[in-house]
């Protein structure tokens, strides 16, 4: 349609450059109605193999758990407060802005109002088209933000269709579980959904700071052609990274660690991914931008993706990490950062040929923003 066309040209060159921050070094914001929200740039590979290894129901409620606190942060208009309109209106931009910073192409979804019943047909949409599951980001992810819209807690999700199981399209369908039951579609239940509210203390720590070691900012990086970046697609050689706030590497932890041997999985996935990215990227160290060593490679790669202001040393033969600025939220005591370690710890083995691994990790607040020091 023109229509959409149109909107999605608006979002993607006038609205996302307004409260999109890509310009500041070791900070990825997004701004929405007077919050700024802490964004990381995650790989897409680890979200597809990590839902190739862990259960279906622990991954959805991970999702949904995030797309309902999403929503809650952004202030998006529920159902309850507003005209039928203009919650038809609002869901339609929202479709559009996803499109806009590219989750998936073309689009086009489906509304009954009465029934609560959200539909949408996609392609190559965020990690289901890589691995047939989606059980985060296409189910659970849209079943929370769409359970909080509607005020709905029963509201669930499922992706009846994929690219990445053979399918034309991804196909995904969001309503009540009576109206699931009344459909007979199968679907997964999770109703606890606990509250992240954002809020003065989220935004005092996260706020801008100048940083000590990281020069170089996402857009300095993509201006130089280091990240490729079309519309609102983050790419790295051809890894995909998208853009999200910090919470879900919190609540995605806080969920694994409750399994046996799941945050191991989750260190495991992260460090295959950097030891991988690293092997494929030596020739990267004589650009600029990377100053031409393993060390200053992860320092510009890490910050400028939203993890904070990075710095690895090597000392006595051993490597430490340092992370000030590191994206806060209130669960910052719960978790042991293992997403972070496992991505660091690849990176160093790939480049330096042996295996090195970020085992030991303390925290510090006494800056008034949150430090993580990992070490071997």
């Amino acid at each position: 349609m023109v229509k959409d066309r149109i909107v999605s040209w608006f979002i993607k060159n006038i609205l996302l450059p307004k409260i999109e921050i890509i310009s500041q070094p070791s900070f990825l914001l997004i701004s929405s109605k007077g919050i700024l929200l802490r964004d990381i740039a995650f790989p897409e590979h680890i979200f597809v193999e990590i839902e190739k290894k862990i259960k279906r129901n622990i991954l959805y409620r991970i999702g949904k758990c995030f797309g309902y606190n999403y929503a809650l942060n952004t202030h998006f208009e529920t159902i309850e407060g507003i005209s039928e309109n203009k919650f038809r209106e609002n869901t339609y931009f929202l479709v559009r802005y996803i499109e806009s910073i590219s989750y998936g192409k073309k689009l086009i979804y489906t509304l009954d109002y009465k029934k609560k019943v959200f539909k949408m047909k996609m392609k190559d949409y965020i990690v289901c088209s890589k691995n047939g599951l989606g059980y985060i980001i296409a189910e659970g992810l849209t079943a929370g933000f769409y359970a909080y819209a509607t005020c709905d807690n029963t509201m669930e999700g499922v992706q009846t269709k994929c690219q990445g199981r053979g399918d034309k399209n991804c196909e995904l369908i969001c309503a009540p579980s009576k109206v699931l039951k009344e459909k007979k579609i199968k679907f997964l239940k999770e109703t606890d959904l606990e509250n992240l509210e954002i809020d003065a203390e989220y935004m005092a720590i996260n706020k801008i700071r100048p940083t000590q070691f990281a020069r170089y900012s996402l857009k300095d990086l993509i201006d130089s052609g280091f990240f490729e970046y079309s519309k609102g697609a983050i790419h790295y050689k051809d890894e995909r990274h998208f853009l999200c706030e910090a919470s879900l590497m919190y609540i995605l932890e806080k969920e694994l660690k409750k399994l046996k041997g799941g945050g191991k999985v989750l260190f495991d996935v992260s460090f295959d991914y950097g030891k991988s990215l690293a092997e494929e990227s030596k020739y990267e160290l004589n650009n600029h931008a990377t100053s031409g060593s393993a060390e200053s490679f992860i320092t510009n790669y890490m910050s400028a993706l939203g993890w904070g202001d990075v710095l690895v040393i090597k000392k006595s033969g051993k490597y430490t990490v340092i992370s000030n600025y590191f994206p806060w939220t209130k669960w910052a005591k719960d978790i042991k950062y293992l997403m972070f370690r496992g991505m660091i710890s690849g990176l160093l083995s790939g480049f330096l040929n042996k295996k090195i691994t970020l085992k030991k990790f303390q925290t510090d607040f006494s800056g008034g923003f949150l430090t993580v020091i990992a070490d071997e």
